[in-house]
């Protein structure tokens, strides 16, 4: 059985990091922003600092190294020639105090010669080097008594009165000094430079958001009631000025949408009055006249199937813009849906109806594709004068569905247009044949519902000169179901 447990440090770690978290982001964009940049050109600073002072600190140290071996060769090639005959302490003295000294020893490593200022001190380092050879030393010799660093050079030659070893000594102090100083200098050059640059970041940040709260500010005041306003667009064409057009756009989309549901509604509620107001009045004058009540019940049922049929279509349309609704989804085979419409109208009525259905599978809602094939096929019906033909064929990878017939068609003005809610185009398509004006705009959003569209097919076929409607969705990939 596993057990978890909470870690007392985990949680208060992070609990501290999302107390952090938050704080970060209450200071806002201008203010994170600016320390972003302050907090990169600091370690940017710190960078480039480090690498001058270690370059400074390199070029000192070679430079003192050169000096003290500079300095002891002299003293060797004199050895070399004369030996210690006519050494003496000028020979060997530099500078006069202990910031540059030399010694020379003699075989059994006693100092022979020394620098006036280390007069009678023990020899410097126990380094013997091999003849002809150097050995190069960093070491506290305490000469001041502060036990600060010193580069040692022992040199081994070999003249006149047996080998010698001279050692020079160059204290490496001057480098530290000059390395704090350095330091210390680029530190007060780089606190001013990262307050002008912080506050030039801070400014420019603040410029630069400047518009977007502007585009703020209007969009706060835009109501749901007026979406006719629209957000300044700054100067440019940069990522602010992009996003005002977006915003724009958005609103434009909006208010677009505003208006067609406000037309949807008022639509609606005509479409609705009028066979309530039909059913009404049949009822009044029913309770007037009783003995009428026979002749009115057909109207009333007329107009019943008629409200039934307008409810049905508007609850479809609100299925299919609602954009959460996920019907389940199978495959599909749109030929079968295809010859049953075909079968229904041919028992339904006289009109002749040609089928070629050759397969098309699809990824949907069968419910959906069937109704809109369904609304397609009873289009056709209400408006072929004696043929229709159903068919579905497959082009690529698009599944199509295509209904035909030979009635009056449908003028080309208006083959756009009929896919818009309740638009009835002429006498023929007015209420006393039933239609709701919801046909081809369910159509229209189930086929976009299903990743396709549904169009007027321009097509010139003299056996059907009527209207000719297509679906084209895509095509079910066989391998990709498998």
């Amino acid at each position: 059985m596993w057990m978890t447990e909470p870690l007392p440090a985990d949680s208060a770690g992070w609990g501290r990091y999302a107390a952090y978290v938050k704080v970060l982001a209450a200071t806002g964009v201008r203010m994170r922003t600016t320390a972003v940049a302050v907090v990169a050109l600091a370690l940017a600073i710190a960078t480039a600092c480090v690498v001058v002072v270690l370059l400074l600190e390199e070029s000192l140290d070679r430079s003192v190294t050169e000096s003290a071996r500079s300095t002891g060769r002299q003293v060797a090639i004199q050895l070399v020639r004369e030996g210690t005959r006519d050494l003496s302490a000028s020979d060997v003295a530099s500078t006069g105090d202990t910031e540059a000294v030399t010694q020379v020893l003699d075989a059994r490593g006693k100092p022979i010669a020394s620098d006036p200022a280390i007069t009678g001190q023990p020899p410097l380092t126990r380094a013997r080097p091999a003849l002809g050879h150097e050995t190069v030393e960093t070491l506290p010799l305490g000469l001041n008594g502060d036990g600060s660093e010193y580069r040692v050079v022992s040199q081994e030659v070999s003249g006149p009165g047996g080998p010698f070893t001279v050692i020079s000594a160059r204290s490496l102090e001057p480098v530290t000094e000059a390395s704090t100083r350095l330091t210390l200098l680029l530190a007060l050059i780089s606190l001013p430079l990262l307050g002008i640059a912080g506050f030039a970041v801070y400014r420019a940040v603040g410029s630069a958001l400047r518009p977007v709260e502007q585009m703020r500010r209007t969009v706060a005041e835009i109501s749901t009631r007026d979406l006719a306003s629209r957000v300044p667009l700054p100067p440019g064409g940069d990522e602010v000025y992009r996003l005002a057009v977006t915003l724009n756009g958005m609103l434009g989309r909006l208010a677009s949408a505003q208006a067609a549901q406000r037309r949807f509604v008022a639509d609606a509620s005509h479409e609705l009055r009028s066979p309530l107001s039909t059913i009404s009045t049949a009822l009044d004058v029913s309770t007037q006249h009783p003995e009428t009540t026979g002749e009115l019940v057909p109207v009333i049922t007329r107009e019943t199937a008629r409200l039934r049929e307008l409810v049905d279509d508007l609850l479809v349309l609100a299925r299919t813009d609602d954009t959460t609704d996920r019907p389940s989804r199978t495959e599909v085979d749109l030929d079968d849906i295809v010859r049953a419409e075909a079968e229904r109208v041919r028992a339904e009525g006289p009109v002749e109806i040609e089928v070629r259905a050759g397969p098309a599978k699809v990824h949907g809602s069968e419910a959906q594709l069937r109704r809109a094939v369904r609304n397609l096929v009873d289009n056709a019906r209400g408006h072929a004068r004696e043929r229709i033909r159903v068919a579905s064929s497959v082009h690529g990878d698009v599944v199509v569905v295509e209904v035909s017939d030979d009635g009056p068609g449908v003028a080309e003005a208006d083959r756009e247009r009929i896919f818009e809610r309740f638009v009835r185009l002429d006498a023929s398509r007015q209420r006393g044949h039933g239609g709701t004006g919801l046909g081809l705009p369910i159509v229209a959003g189930i086929a976009v519902r299903h990743g396709g569209h549904a169009r007027y097919a321009d097509v010139h076929d003299p056996t059907y000169p009527g209207a000719h409607f297509r679906i084209e969705l895509p095509r079910l990939d066989l391998s990709e179901e498998d």
